[in-house]
C-alpha cells in the first residue's frame, strides 16, 4: 500500500483528533469526575494510535498508547484525575502535536519523550505519590484464564450488537485461541490472529484486553466475541495457519448459546474469587472496541452513513471565485445591452441566467467561509498554560465563534490572536495578590469576541486587567527615541496606546518566555495590515484594555446599495446598512461641533460623502431635503448623505493595487455594467 496518498489524511484528521484531546481535556479539569468525558477522550486517544501504527509512526503510537494506559484506570474508576495527571497528560499532548507537525513538514515523527513516558508509567504503578493505584496495574492471568475458558460477560450494548447480527443472518463466532508455550513472541502472534480477523470482520470484545495482550499480561490464550459472514471451519483453518498457533477453537453461537455463554463469565470468576481482575477486564475492554462495536452496529443495521465531506485544495477555490468574478461583470454588461435591445426573448433568458448565477455565487461564497471557531477553539487550552505558568487565575470567554470568515484569512489570523491573548494574559490580567488589593475577583476575565460589521468582521480581545499606563508608555517610547517629549505631550490617549505596536517596543520589566524580548504586538499589526486589516486600542487604567482586530471579508463578490453623488457613482454593501430614508434640512442640528440628525428616539452623526470625497458638482447645503443611508459598526449607527439612489447589485471587488495610498473609507472599486469604475465605501471607517 502506499502510505503518502494517505498521509494528507492523516494529518488531517491526527489534527482533528489532537484539538478534540484539548478540547475535553479543558472540559474534565472542570469536571474531574465525569466518566463520560474520560469515554471520550480515550475513544480519540485510541483511534489517534491505530491510525498512527497504520501509517508506520511508532512514536506517535506508543506515547498515546501509554496515555490509553492512564486513561483506562481513570475510566473504570480506579484512578482519580488531579493536578499531576491533567499536567502530565497535556504534555504528552503537546508531544504529539511536535510528532504531527513535524510529520507535516516531512519528518518521521521521532521525538524524546521518556520523560512523559516515565511520568504516565509512573502514574500506571501508582508510585506517583502517596498511595495511589499500584494495584490497578497487577494482572490477574488465572482470574483472566477462567473467565476466558467459560466465555466473556457483555455489557447490554455489545449484547444487542450481538443478537442483532443473529438475527440478521451474520454469523457470531466464539473464539479461543493458545499460543504454542515455547513461544517468545505471544504478543505478536495474537497481533497476526487479531490482524486476521480484522480483516474479514469485526471483533465486538476479547479477554484479555487489547491492551494487557500487547503488552503481554496474559498467560498464553484468549478470547473473543466475533462478527463475519466467513463459516467457522473456514476461519478455524486459517488461524491455525498462522506460526505458533497451538489451537484455535471456534464456535457458531444462536440465540441461546449467546445468552450461556455471556452469563457464564459471572459464576466463573465468583468460584475463583476474584471480581475485583474480572471488573478490571469488563472495563478494560469496553472502549478499546467501541470504535469496532458502532462499525459492527452501523454495519449490520443496514444505516451506516457514507462520508458527506471532501478536502478541496484552497487554490481551486481561488480560480473558481475568479472565473465567477469576470462572468458576474459579463452578466451586468449582459443585463444592460438587453435592456437597450428591449426584445422579450432575450430579457427573459437573461433574467433566468442571472437568478441561476445567484444561486452559483451563494454557493461558491459559502464553499470559502469557515467559521472562526477553528482558530479560536485553540485558545482556551493556550489560555490556560499561560495562567498556570504566572500563577492566576483567569476565565477566558468565548462569544461569537460561530461567525464565519474567509478560509484566507482564517489560515493568517491565528498568530496574530495568539500575541494579543498572551499580551492579555500577562500584560493585562493582574496577579491574585494584586487584584485582591484593588477590590477585584481574584479570578481575571478575558472576553474573546467576533462578530460581523458590514463587509468586515470584527475581532476583539478584552480584559478587566489594570489597563495601559499612558504615562509609562510614553516615559518608554521617548527613552526608546519613538516619539520625543514635545510629540508625547501632543498625542491623544488611542494614539499613546499605538506606540505598543512600535517595532522592538516593550514595557516588559521582566524577559520571559511569554512577553518582554521585544517583538510581538509590532508583528501583529504588520500581519493585519498585509490582511487589509486595522487594529485599534482602548483603555481605562485599572479597568481593562480591549484590542480591537478589523478584517475585511476579502469576498471578491457582495451586494451593495449603487448611489450618485454628483457625477460620481459609489457602492456601499447592503450588509453595512441598516435603512434609507428622507432627511429635511431643518432637522439637521449641531452639537459639540458634530452634525446630528434624529433617529429613532436618538441623535445619530450625519456624514457628507460630498465632503468627504470632495465632490465638486454637487451642494448638498442648496437641497430642502437630502437622501440619506443609515450604517452600523456593531451596535453603533451614523447616517450618510446622498444625492440619489441607483438600485441594488451584484458587484465584484477590484483592488486599487499598488498605484494608490491606502484611502481612508474606501474598501476598493469595482466595474459596473457600462465599464464605468465605482468606488466601493467603507463605512465602518467613518463610525469611530
Amino acid at each position: 500500500m502506499d502510505m503518502n496518498q494517505y498521509l494528507s489524511m492523516f494529518i488531517d484528521e491526527s489534527n482533528d483528533h489532537l484539538q478534540a484531546l484539548n478540547e475535553n481535556m479543558l472540559e474534565l479539569e472542570q469536571a474531574p469526575d465525569d466518566i463520560g468525558i474520560v469515554q471520550v477522550i480515550f475513544r480519540s486517544a485510541h483511534t489517534l494510535k491505530g491510525m498512527a501504527a497504520t501509517m508506520g509512526f511508532e512514536d506517535l503510537s506508543s506515547l498515546t498508547h501509554q496515555m490509553e494506559n492512564v486513561l483506562d484506570l481513570v475510566r473504570n474508576e480506579k484512578l482519580k484525575m488531579q493536578d499531576f495527571i491533567f499536567d502530565t497528560l497535556f504534555k504528552a499532548l503537546d508531544a504529539l502535536q511536535d510528532m504531527v507537525e513535524d510529520i507535516t513538514e516531512g519528518g518521521e515523527g521521532k521525538s524524546d519523550v521518556s520523560s512523559i513516558v516515565a511520568s504516565l508509567q509512573s502514574i500506571v504503578r501508582g508510585d506517583f505519590a502517596s498511595g495511589g493505584a499500584a494495584e490497578t496495574s497487577a494482572a490477574a492471568p488465572a482470574a483472566e484464564q477462567a473467565a476466558s475458558s467459560a466465555g466473556i460477560s457483555l455489557d447490554q450494548y455489545q449484547y444487542s450488537v450481538l443478537e442483532q447480527s443473529i438475527s440478521e443472518g451474520h454469523s457470531v463466532l466464539y473464539i479461543n485461541v493458545s499460543i504454542r508455550e515455547d513461544s517468545q513472541l505471544k504478543a505478536a502472534r495474537a497481533y497476526m490472529v487479531f490482524d486476521l480477523l480484522e480483516r474479514y470482520g469485526d471483533i465486538v470484545k476479547s479477554n484479555p484486553s487489547v491492551q494487557d495482550i500487547e503488552q503481554e499480561k496474559f498467560d498464553r490464550s484468549f478470547s473473543l466475541y466475533y462478527i463475519t459472514q466467513k463459516e467457522a471451519d473456514e476461519l478455524q483453518s486459517m488461524i491455525m495457519n498462522l506460526s505458533e498457533i497451538e489451537s484455535a477453537d471456534v464456535t457458531q453461537l444462536d440465540h441461546e448459546t449467546l445468552e450461556q455463554l455471556a452469563s457464564a463469565p459471572k459464576e466463573a470468576a465468583a468460584t475463583v474469587a476474584a471480581e475485583p481482575e474480572q471488573k478490571k477486564a469488563e472495563g478494560k475492554d469496553a472502549a478499546p472496541a467501541k470504535a469496532e462495536q458502532k462499525k459492527a452496529a452501523a454495519h449490520h443495521h443496514g444505516s451506516a452513513m457514507p462520508s458527506r465531506t471532501i478536502r478541496v485544495d484552497i487554490d481551486r477555490l481561488d480560480v473558481l471565485m475568479n472565473l465567477l468574478s469576470e462572468w458576474l461583470i459579463d452578466r451586468a454588461r449582459l443585463e444592460q445591452l438587453a435592456s437597450e435591445v428591449r426584445r422579450s426573448d432575450l430579457i427573459e433568458t437573461v433574467e433566468h441566467m442571472s437568478r441561476v448565477g445567484s444561486d452559483l455565487q451563494n454557493i461558491v461564497l459559502k464553499l470559502r467561509m469557515v467559521q472562526i471557531d477553528t482558530v479560536f477553539n485553540r485558545f482556551p487550552r493556550m489560555v490556560r498554560d499561560l495562567a498556570k505558568s504566572l500563577d492566576k487565575k483567569i476565565d477566558l470567554i468565548i462569544t461569537g465563534a460561530e461567525t464565519e470568515l474567509d478560509r484566507t484569512v482564517i489560515d493568517e489570523i491565528g498568530d496574530p490572536l495568539v500575541h494579543l491573548l498572551r499580551n492579555a494574559v500577562d500584560h493585562g490580567v493582574e496577579s491574585t495578590s494584586e487584584r485582591i488589593a484593588a477590590g477585584k475577583p481574584e479570578t481575571g476575565t478575558v472576553n474573546l469576541r467576533a462578530f460581523h460589521s458590514g463587509n468586515h468582521v470584527f475581532i476583539e480581545i478584552e480584559d478587566d486587567g489594570h489597563g495601559i499606563d499612558r504615562d509609562k508608555i510614553l516615559k518608554k517610547a521617548i527613552s526608546k527615541g519613538v516619539v520625543t517629549e514635545s510629540e508625547g505631550a501632543a498625542m491623544k490617549d488611542e494614539e499613546v496606546f499605538m506606540l505598543l505596536f512600535a517595532s522592538g517596543f516593550s514595557t516588559a520589566e521582566v524577559v520571559s518566555d511569554i512577553s518582554g524580548r521585544g517583538v510581538g504586538l509590532d508583528v501583529v499589526k504588520t500581519k493585519i495590515e498585509s490582511l487589509s486589516g486595522v487594529v485599534s486600542v482602548e483603555s481605562k487604567l485599572g479597568k481593562g484594555t480591549k484590542f480591537s482586530v478589523q478584517l475585511p471579508l476579502t469576498l471578491s463578490i457582495i451586494s451593495a446599495m449603487l448611489i450618485k453623488v454628483g457625477a460620481e457613482k459609489y457602492a456601499i454593501p447592503l450588509s453595512s446598512i441598516v435603512e434609507t430614508g428622507l432627511i429635511q434640512r431643518s432637522q439637521i442640528r449641531q452639537v459639540h461641533g458634530y452634525t446630528m440628525i434624529p433617529y429613532r428616539d436618538a441623535h445619530i452623526p450625519l456624514l457628507s460623502l460630498a465632503s468627504l470625497f470632495d465632490v465638486p458638482d454637487y451642494d448638498e447645503n442648496a437641497e430642502e431635503e437630502s437622501e440619506i443611508v443609515v450604517v452600523r459598526k456593531g451596535d453603533r449607527l451614523a447616517a450618510v448623505s446622498v444625492e440619489d439612489f441607483i438600485g441594488q447589485s451584484e458587484i465584484v471587488i477590484k483592488n486599487l493595487g499598488k498605484y494608490l495610498p491606502a484611502i481612508q473609507g474606501i474598501a476598493g472599486a469595482t466595474i459596473l455594467g457600462d465599464g464605468q469604475v465605482a468606488l466601493i465605501i467603507d463605512p465602518n471607517a467613518f463610525i469611530k
